[in-house]
């Protein structure tokens, strides 16, 4: 019987700190519930605090920010302005005028008609002193 009571006294010792262990667990996990529920209650006033909160900007006053871009941009045309240009020459002869195609057309044909004109005369008065010196 020494055996068994052995035994019986070693298995009451290790249940009994099975006991103070799951005691102690129990005792933990109790703590971390109530932990978790007060960071819950946390969340929940934090989030209510974030549905209250009402930013508001103050007006915007661009008139500084335009002042330097029309400095700037008047600066550019400056820089542009005092820049060489390139120079080209072009010599063309044009028979069809780009512009003014009207009065061009109308001043030409009246000179030509001036000419055929003068022409005619010319050769008609001719030909009539050769006919009358004869």
């Amino acid at each position: 019987m020494g055996i068994g009571n052995i035994e019986k006294d070693s298995l009451e010792l290790v249940l009994n700190e099975f006991t103070e262990q799951q005691k102690g667990l129990t005792k933990q996990v109790d703590e971390l519930k109530r932990a978790i529920s007060l960071l819950e209650e946390r969340a929940g006033d934090f989030e209510k605090k974030l549905e209250n909160i009402k930013v508001t900007s103050p007006p915007l006053d661009t008139t500084p920010v335009k002042a330097i871009m029309i400095q700037g941009i008047t600066e550019v045309k400056k820089i542009i302005a005092e820049q060489p240009k390139s120079v080209q020459q072009n010599k063309r002869f044009l028979l069809f005028p780009e512009h003014n195609a009207k009065e061009y057309y109308s001043v030409v044909l009246r000179w030509i008609l001036y000419i055929v004109i003068a022409t005619y005369c010319y050769l008609l008065i001719k030909h009539m002193a050769d006919h009358w010196v004869t």
